[in-house]
């Protein structure tokens, strides 16, 4: 007989040996209600891990209440239960009991640590639950840790993983995609874990994680709230090339036109209303394209043009969905009622309408956003009339998301679609890329009437569905405006808000009439980044649900005073931190440390970046004035001894432009790259300890000055125009002790 693998049968035979002739160097294992815990006795360590989730804690070691590793471990197990006796340097005994989803564990040495750790890559993330809600929502973009983070939910298996109140969760810095976990024991704590999370307590009635076609959710522009049903082809062109100018160096992408252009008999979602559109949606799609930017476009894919169908001459009679006796409906949000509500009971309406329209939408025009529209109405009216219906045994439910299936195979994974199904939250998860989760807006700050639209819709879409974002899709609470009657203070409000959650970003201003302030706050929030909840429960929720399960346009009892976006990136880690005044009048708003997850005893920089001020450093505590509805950004940043960046003035976040940055100790320099937008002039500012003074800077383009503050706040300002072929501008920053600067 020939071995296949020698070298593994000698490694096998080597180790039952070992554990033949050394019993105490086998390994132990506890495998109970889920769990399995298994010992390294040579390394004496555990592995913790559950079959939902794999390993949750690995390289375990047990610790004295001085963090004073235990060793010498005897080990018992018995059913549901393993015992540790520890003899060097101190004797203690520990049990560690499996319940169902629990793991309980305790010492005979009160104060006691265990520690070890975790795995918390991209698919492993920190997370609150809503006992934890302190008025603070928190954001991560990037591999972050808090002092008030215990908990880690694992997005592929839905399962929430709770570490107690009393542990800490810190980055590894030799690998940030895992966590350094210390678990103190009082004298008894426990892990838990909670199983189909979103579901069995957030009270959704489906769960899948996001697809990963879009890293980002998508930045661009919307016509509805600027033009409504009297968009022109005039009108498209015009803003087209006012974002193209103006907003699409700065990260803006897509371009839709909402409903408007189906109006008339003799107009359907290929041929255009040609008043309006004398030229046709391919000739705008192609101009819009021509610009560098990436055409979208809405439409109810529940309805079609019963006088001129978009794919035959004529539709057969039972292509259309009538009600009880026997008239045609319009389909929800139309230009007018000569869109009617399809019957989908009927497969072909699928094979000859839906597909080979969205054929000709991707293939031919060039589609590149759909806004999935309807509201979900279709739903209701086929409930209503499904004795109607081409098939009755068909279910709503399963019918809508055929026909989704259908627009997603026919459009592939390069289409950005966003979904409007404003019924049960899910019903599409894995087919949408993102879905408005709330009404519509406008461009108020209160509603003009009771239950009226306002900027209040947006916030309560934003803030109340804020846990589903990049979790389960992208979420869209509706479109972002600045302009008149709303006031600068309101504006940044608002783009604080969706900049500093990652959600979809569609702005609905007239662009090129937008004073140059108010066109700054689109600038520097531009474009979305891959922000994740840290936060996952509906913040604060007075209204979410219907029958048990969660629904659409949540309505919150009051929105947070502050939101903490928790960064690390090529630059360390820091906060971005949106204070807001939601009062009508100026108010006083403030934080202190320790409600942020930092450390009450450290030192930190905090940096106005609305402002561009360095306000000093704080310790404990901060308190500011707000102006009404206003909002100050801050970036609070730990004390260093070297030179550190505390902002630029090209994005909210600060981890748009930089590239890299890196310290040179022997030769006192700081050097890096920045992605800049040309012809912007771009700004660093860095805090410098006084034992050092900054000498000159260089870069690949001019540097159009320099300046040092007493407060130790030096600002490097660099044109944005670049050498040919150029993309990255390359600055170093150079420092000498400040007794021998020149």
């Amino acid at each position: 007989m020939k071995l296949k693998n020698p070298a593994s049968f000698l490694a096998f035979l080597f180790l039952s040996l070992a554990w033949l002739f050394c019993p105490s160097c086998a390994p132990k294992l506890l495998e109970d209600h889920g769990w399995k815990i298994s010992v390294d006795q040579q390394k004496e360590t555990l592995k913790i891990e559950h079959e939902s989730t794999g390993v949750i804690l690995e390289n375990a070691a047990l610790a004295s209440p001085s963090n004073e590793i235990l060793g010498k471990w005897k080990i018992e197990v018995s059913p549901s239960k393993l015992t540790i006796t520890t003899h060097s340097p101190q004797e203690s005994t520990w049990t560690l009991v499996t319940t169902e989803n629990q793991l309980q564990i305790s010492s005979s040495l009160p104060g006691s640590i265990l520690r070890g750790t975790a795995p918390a890559g991209e698919e492993r993330i920190p997370a609150r639950t809503a006992e934890e809600d302190n008025g603070i929502m928190f954001t991560s973009l990037g591999f972050v840790s808090a002092r008030n983070i215990h908990s880690l939910f694992d997005i592929p298996t839905n399962t929430m993983i709770k570490f107690s109140s009393s542990s800490l969760l810190e980055r590894n810095q030799a690998n940030r995609r895992q966590m350094k976990v210390q678990i103190k024991l009082a004298p008894e704590t426990s892990l838990s874990i909670i199983p189909d999370y979103y579901q069995n307590v957030l009270g959704l009635k489906y769960y899948q994680p996001r697809p990963q076609r879009f890293i980002t959710a998508p930045a661009g522009w919307c016509s509805w709230y600027c033009y409504y049903m009297g968009t022109t082809e005039e009108d498209m062109i015009r803003e087209t090339n006012a974002l193209a100018e103006l907003l699409k160096p700065y990260g803006l992408e897509f371009v839709q036109l909402d409903a408007c252009y189906t109006r008339g008999e003799e107009a359907n979602y290929l041929e255009w209303n040609k008043e309006a559109f004398p030229r046709g949606g391919k000739w705008l799609f192609q101009y819009i394209r021509e610009k560098g930017l990436k055409p979208g476009l809405w439409i109810n894919v529940y309805g079609s043009n019963y006088a001129r169908p978009e794919c035959a001459e004529k539709y057969p009679e039972n292509f259309y969905l009538r009600d009880k006796e026997g008239k045609l409906s319009g389909a929800c949000c139309t230009a007018d009622d000569t869109v009617v509500r399809l019957d989908y009971s009927n497969p072909e309406v699928i094979e000859k309408h839906l597909k080979p329209m969205f054929s000709i939408l991707k293939n031919d025009w060039g589609l590149s956003y759909l806004k999935d529209a309807g509201w979900g109405t279709w739903m209701d009216y086929y409930d209503q009339n499904r004795e109607q219906a081409f098939d009755s045994s068909r279910g709503s439910r399963e019918l809508y998301v055929d026909v989704q299936k259908a627009v997603r195979s026919t459009l592939g994974d390069d289409v950005y679609i966003t979904g409007c199904a404003m019924h049960e939250v899910g019903l599409c998860f894995g087919l949408f890329d993102g879905s408005r989760t709330g009404g519509d807006d406008k461009a108020v700050w209160h509603p003009e009437r009771e239950r009226g639209m306002s900027m209040q819709t947006f916030f309560h879409s934003l803030f109340g569905a804020n846990y589903l974002n990049n979790i389960v899709w992208f979420c869209d609470p509706d479109v972002v405006m600045v302009r008149n009657p709303l006031t600068y203070e309101e504006g940044q409000t608002i783009v604080s808000a969706i900049a500093l959650t990652g959600q979809t970003y569609l702005a609905s201003d007239f662009m090129d009439k937008l004073p140059p302030r108010k066109l700054e706050l689109y600038r520097k929030t531009m474009p979305t980044t891959p922000i994740v909840p840290i936060d996952l429960y509906p913040f604060r929720i007075l209204k979410n649900k219907k029958d048990g399960v969660v629904w659409c346009c949540p309505q919150v009892k009051e929105f947070p005073r502050a939101l903490d976006l928790k960064v690390y990136g090529v630059n360390g880690d820091y906060d971005v931190l949106a204070l807001f005044n939601w009062k009508d009048e100026a108010s006083e708003a403030g934080f202190t440390l320790e409600e942020l997850g930092l450390a009450s005893n450290q030192e930190y920089h905090v940096f106005d970046f609305w402002k561009q001020e360095y306000e000093g450093t704080i310790k404990g505590k901060y308190t500011t004035s707000l102006p009404a509805h206003g909002t100050k950004v801050l970036i609070i940043r730990a004390v260093d001894s070297l030179p550190q960046i505390l902002s630029t003035s090209r994005h909210i976040t600060s981890a748009v432009s930089l590239q890299d940055v890196h310290w040179n100790q022997e030769e006192q320099r700081l050097k890096g790259s920045s992605t800049v937008v040309k012809g912007d002039p771009y700004s660093l500012f860095l805090w410098v300890p006084p034992e050092l003074k900054m000498t000159k800077a260089e870069a690949n383009a001019e540097v159009l000055f320099s300046r040092q503050e007493e407060n130790g706040l030096v600002e490097v300002k660099f044109s944005g125009d670049l050498p040919e072929a150029e993309t990255l501008l390359e600055w170093e920053i150079f420092f000498t002790p400040a007794g021998k600067a020149k």
